[in-house]
């Protein structure tokens, strides 16, 4: 394994097959750990907001989902760290709960989407038991705030949870829920922000060649047009800290 960090968040790398072996087995694990897919947008609100920042480096394992992180590693730490994606790992998690017979539930985006990106994984991996739910959007910060969703949580019992509210959100209503999810049989909670939307059908993916050569970034501000504000202010943030820092 390889690690490093930076803002002191702890940034890991393993081989695909080692990395797989290490989901499967926090899915069979006492505990609930918490797995999060580092970009510039969430370490550019962690410098802006301390209490994200602990859930950050207090985080079970986080790995790096956006080109531009490895490339701050590489000029900062010396390290190449190569990225684990969310939106590959999704597909890596829905395997790995078909072959251990582990449940999942995909929370977030809207009702229609939630509902395609079920009957999708479904209808890829057919022994997959996978559950979806779109909370009242904002999502409340307490799942106990949200009756239906506390009832299917403590009624089916997910081990993996898969939380698109966006960061850093989704980061903040798994650290402020964790107790209730640990206590409920959740193993394993992530936050993948579009993943439902992708797992939808309905909001396309970047081609393999944007992917291979890490500008997926690149690739959705294409499609829409409005992230470019977004990721320019998140890496203007991010590098300005890091200027200041050094």
């Amino acid at each position: 394994m390889k690690q490093s960090n930076l803002l002191g968040i702890n940034l890991i790398y393993e081989p695909k097959n080692e990395w797989l072996e290490r989901v499967s087995s926090i899915l069979n694990q006492p505990k609930l750990s918490t797995v999060y897919t580092i970009n510039t947008e969430f370490l550019a609100k962690a410098t802006e907001d301390e209490e994200y920042h602990k859930i950050l480096q207090e985080s079970d394992i986080n790995v790096i989902d956006g080109f531009p992180v490895s490339l701050f590693v590489l000029l900062r730490r010396g390290k190449l760290l190569s990225r684990i994606c969310g939106s590959d790992f999704i597909y890596d998690l829905l395997k790995i709960c078909e072959d251990d017979s582990k449940k999942i539930l995909l929370l977030g985006s809207t009702e229609h989407r939630n509902k395609l990106a079920v009957e999708n994984a479904k209808k890829r991996y057919p022994k997959l038991n996978v559950l979806g739910y779109s909370p009242v959007f904002p999502a409340p910060l307490d799942a106990k705030e949200d009756l239906e969703l506390k009832k299917i949580i403590e009624t089916e019992k997910p081990q993996a949870l898969v939380v698109c509210f966006g960061p850093p959100k989704q980061e903040k209503w798994i650290t402020f829920n964790k107790s209730f999810l640990e206590e409920n049989g959740v193993k394993l909670a992530t936050g993948m922000g579009g993943v439902v939307d992708f797992l939808s059908g309905e909001i396309r993916r970047a081609p393999w060649i944007f992917r291979m050569i890490g500008m997926e970034w690149l690739w959705r501000c294409f499609v829409d047009p409005k992230r470019i504000e977004r990721y320019a202010r998140s890496v203007w943030v991010l590098v300005r800290y890091l200027v200041r820092k050094h």
